[in-house]
């Protein structure tokens, strides 16, 4: 994980969105509960889409960047033309009911439409004593870039990185667990459907979390080891602080009925199928497959943005999106398969 990869202003709040260079993303057409925008003092801010915690209480917001009057009617008539129209001026973090500013985020960006691999995803915890802990991860295809732990109040919010803790406990752990692991290793903190309340996963209390991670060697770019990392959250002096506490490992739990847990099962059958390839091949062919699955990989995102795109009203954009992703991941695990068992 790099420590730098992205700056982050005091009680920055990150949301489930893409990156298109230096911009976020707009996510689909899915509907958005709750109001679309929000009047603070004499600013009027757009609810970024995916931002809002479960009880409505806090989210991320932006303002626009425009010399011409904004048309407002536009985001309930067709949100993406608005998203693409307008461009982001400053990103907050918003306490709803109070209709205050409680922070901002330093990176800027306009929203457009989804282009690239980089994700911002959050997980919030409960509120206790009028705060509340939250997680927040700059991803990329290959892993979780920053983890940051912040601490939101009803006027004000702190955060700290605690990524390079955790990579550490996790590479102490594969040291135990597989000595001839050498690494370097890429580990991805999966927050996106990070349950508020939850037994195993999510946040067990308000200061409490369980936090699922899935961990590949860099240079293979195979799985080495996955399970769910327990963490203690605590408010010391001027930053929040996490104590790892207990590591995990093994499968994640599955809900045999989500999309999601079916995609989980699709995407580790077929790393264990590539993975399998990649030991057979000569340096040449290993790297003919890397770049081809590198590809596959792009097309997989673009098909799979593609169908949210041209989803039903009626539809779940999560839902359609996972299962698009689960069948060219189980398509694709046909195609290796045949390659590495030619004769089954």
């Amino acid at each position: 994980m790099n420590e730098c990869a992205f700056a982050f202003g005091i009680g920055c709040i990150l949301i489930v969105a893409q990156l298109s260079g230096d911009r976020i993303a707009a996510a689909d057409s899915s509907p958005q509960s709750g109001p679309r925008w929000i009047d603070i003092g004499s600013e009027k801010v757009v609810i970024a889409r995916d931002s809002m915690s479960a009880d409505g209480r806090n989210a991320l917001a932006w303002t626009v960047d425009s010399s011409e009057p904004v048309d407002w009617s536009l985001l309930e008539k067709d949100p993406n033309h608005f998203y693409e129209q307008y461009d982001v001026k400053e990103i907050w973090i918003v306490n709803i009911p109070d209709k205050k500013k409680v922070g901002s985020v330093a990176d800027q960006g306009g929203y457009v439409r989804p282009g690239s691999h980089r994700t911002l995803s959050i997980a919030w915890g409960p509120i206790e004593n009028g705060r509340r802990f939250a997680l927040a991860a700059y991803e990329w295809k290959w892993g979780t870039d920053t983890l940051l732990l912040l601490d939101v109040g009803a006027d004000d919010s702190r955060s700290t990185q605690i990524g390079p803790v955790l990579d550490k406990a996790i590479e102490a752990q594969i040291k135990r667990a597989k000595p001839r692991e050498r690494g370097p290793f890429d580990s991805t903190y999966l927050l996106t459907g990070l349950p508020e309340l939850g037994k195993r996963t999510g946040f067990s209390d308000p200061t409490t979390v369980g936090l699922p991670f899935v961990t590949k060697d860099r240079k293979q770019d195979a799985p080495v080891t996955e399970g769910i990392l327990r963490l203690k959250l605590t408010r010391a002096g001027e930053s929040p602080a996490a104590k790892f506490v207990k590591l995990t490992p093994g499968p994640l739990p599955d809900d045999p009925f989500s999309e999601s847990a079916r995609l989980a099962k699709a995407d580790r059958e077929l790393n264990a199928i590539y993975s399998a390839l990649l030991k057979r091949l000569d340096t040449s062919a290993r790297e003919k497959l890397r770049t081809e699955q590198r590809a596959w990989l792009e097309q997989r995102d673009r098909q799979a943005d593609e169908a949210v795109r041209n989803k039903s009203d009626a539809e779940n954009r999560r839902i359609v999106r996972d299962r698009v992703l689960r069948q060219l991941t189980e398509e694709r695990s046909a195609e290796l398969r045949k390659t590495l068992e030619p004769d089954r």
